[in-house]
């Protein structure tokens, strides 16, 4: 059964989108361990500037406290610094200013291409900091849904006055259907089968760096897969 994607205000990325390592400046260090390039640093540069303006709108002008951005650590740090870069220059050209203060928040989503979600504790997201606010979670990539559902109930049992997300990948994952979930502002989405990295979203902390959203290839998911005995102990 097809994904539906209609509801999805992104660029959609199909299984024919691929980019040649050799047609862009790519690390030779990592070129053998890729298998394609899905969305190049150009692509991905612009569409975060579009989301940065459509939020800059969304938010900017008089309001009683900033706004809370809820960056998801480690892999959301890439997209959340360019959404930082482009509201700096939407401050110097439009009138309202877009008021907001950072919470990084260190959450696990994957161990080897498999979702590993760690418990949420109210000692990493306090009551003080969600009750009555406007929060804007920034995450890197909602794929099989469970980190997002699992964040969003933990935020909404403090009362924010909302809570929303900007999200740069969407996963075509029909496990995530079954939570109804769409983020306000999505960059792209893309095939469920591919095992993405790049531009902050990484393999077991290899190839977060890359300036292109890849797709890893299956000789790079084994050698740098970790073994069960080699996991850190809950």
């Amino acid at each position: 059964e097809k994904y539906p994607t209609d509801h999805l205000m992104c660029i959609k990325l199909t299984d024919d989108c691929r980019y040649e390592k050799d047609m862009v400046s790519f690390p030779e260090s990592a070129s053998e361990d890729i298998d394609h390039i899905l969305a190049p640093e150009g692509l991905i540069l612009s569409r975060v500037e579009k989301i940065a303006k459509d939020i800059y709108s969304d938010y900017a002008g008089e309001r009683e406290k900033p706004v809370k951005l809820f960056v998801i650590m480690n892999g959301a740090f890439q997209f959340y610094s360019e959404l930082l870069n482009q509201f700096k220059k939407l401050a110097v050209c439009k009138p309202d200013h877009f008021s907001y203060e950072t919470e990084f928040i260190k959450l696990k989503g994957y161990v080897n291409t498999e979702s590993k979600l760690e418990e949420i504790s109210d000692s990493c997201i306090s009551e003080e900091m969600v009750k009555d606010q406007d929060i804007l979670v920034i995450e890197d990539i909602f794929d099989s849904g469970n980190l997002m559902n699992r964040l969003m109930t933990h935020l909404k049992k403090f009362k924010p006055k909302s809570a929303e997300a900007a999200v740069l990948m969407h996963k075509e994952n029909p496990k995530n259907l079954k939570f109804g979930f769409n983020a306000k502002y999505t960059g792209f989405s893309c095939p469920a089968s591919k095992f993405l990295v790049g531009y902050g979203m990484d393999y077991n902390e290899h190839y977060r760096e890359l300036p292109h959203i890849c797709v890893i290839n299956q000789k790079a998911i084994e050698k740098y897969s970790i073994k069960q005995d080699e996991r850190t102990p809950p």
